[in-house]
């Protein structure tokens, strides 16, 4: 039991780091308690939907466009996008699936969620596609996707290669009113599921994330976002098995002559005192909130460790790249 739990725990801190880390990316500061609520949901220990609907109401209580009404619009988002990313992509990627997802993210709290651009959009000075351009060109793009083949018939380094100028597309795009960078993060990450890959952001700085996707919108260069997706790209060993393989025999046998024999209310010895289901539930809860704190102390101590080998596999890869020269 506690082997399962473990593992649910484990999976759910690697989508719950890589959502933060796609978050974090626009400069958004997550609560450490944000964290922790994530992590219960996503083991479905937290009621979801009264929990984002009390959050959405504190939005409807700040002026819009300020900094509180802002914080608790990504708030809102980063909940669902840990929901989504847990659930997947339920079909091909599409323009119809981007415009959901983003309904999805932004839709609790914000009128124009799900809404292609309409009006000119400037990042840092540099101006995104022309409105009137968006659908047709989001329909070439998500074609494109679709059409890619998936591991093992694509290797990793090849993917990333069409990861890269598929990112740098829908950057130049934004094809979306609110949330266009984090929503095409997320869309991006549940897609590279869909080909049997996983996106780990949280393997490279939030800084990295940002700086790679300007250079793709400014100088139209795709290396810093091929050298961020061959960081944070992974093989996707996750099978989905809907039935279990056919026993054999023989372990058929073996199980019905280890099988207990359930004892009836006549055969119960008096005065011997039966298990307490809602004790026993206590404890699994108990257990259960005890490892969330100390995969978080772990996820922690990890991060640590990727920024104190950053500059030494740097230094690695610019000492290799200096000798093939």
């Amino acid at each position: 039991m506690l082997y399962y739990i473990s593992m649910e725990l484990y999976e759910a801190n690697r989508i719950l780091r890589s959502v933060k880390a796609a978050a974090t990316a626009d400069g958004f500061k997550l609560p450490s308690s944000a964290e922790t609520d994530g992590l219960m949901m996503l083991l479905g220990k937290l009621d979801t939907e009264k929990y984002i609907v009390r959050l959405a109401k504190h939005c409807s209580s700040y002026v819009r466009g300020s900094a509180n009404y802002d914080r608790a619009i990504r708030l809102c988002a980063f909940f669902r996008a840990l929901l989504s990313v847990q659930a997947g992509l339920y079909e091909k990627p599409t323009v119809a699936s981007l415009v959901a997802l983003n309904k999805t993210l932004f839709g609790d709290a914000c009128d124009s969620a799900g809404k292609l651009r309409e009006s000119d959009a400037f990042t840092d000075g540099n101006a995104h596609t022309d409105p009137k351009y968006i659908t047709g060109s989001l329909k070439a793009i998500t074609a494109k996707m679709s059409e890619t083949a998936g591991a093992p018939a694509t290797g990793k380094e090849d993917f990333a290669i069409y990861l890269s100028h598929y990112m740098r597309e829908l950057i130049i795009l934004h094809p979306l009113e609110i949330g266009s960078e984090f929503t095409i993060r997320i869309f991006i990450l549940m897609f590279c599921k869909t080909k049997g890959f996983a996106l780990y952001y949280y393997r490279a700085t939030p800084a990295s994330v940002r700086s790679a996707e300007t250079d793709a919108l400014a100088t139209d260069d795709v290396t810093p976002l091929f050298t961020l997706f061959t960081e944070c790209l992974a093989y996707d060993y996750k099978t989905a098995t809907t039935t279990p393989p056919a026993k054999t025999r023989r372990e058929t046998d073996k199980k019905d002559l280890c099988r207990t024999t359930r004892q009836s209310s006549s055969q119960i010895q008096p005065g011997k005192q039966q298990p307490n289901n809602k004790k026993s539930r206590q404890s699994e809860d108990d257990v259960l909130k005890r490892a969330v704190r100390l995969q978080q102390k772990i996820s922690k101590l990890n991060d640590q460790l990727t920024e104190l080998m950053r500059p030494i596999e740097k230094s690695k890869r610019d000492k290799n790249t200096k000798d093939n020269r």
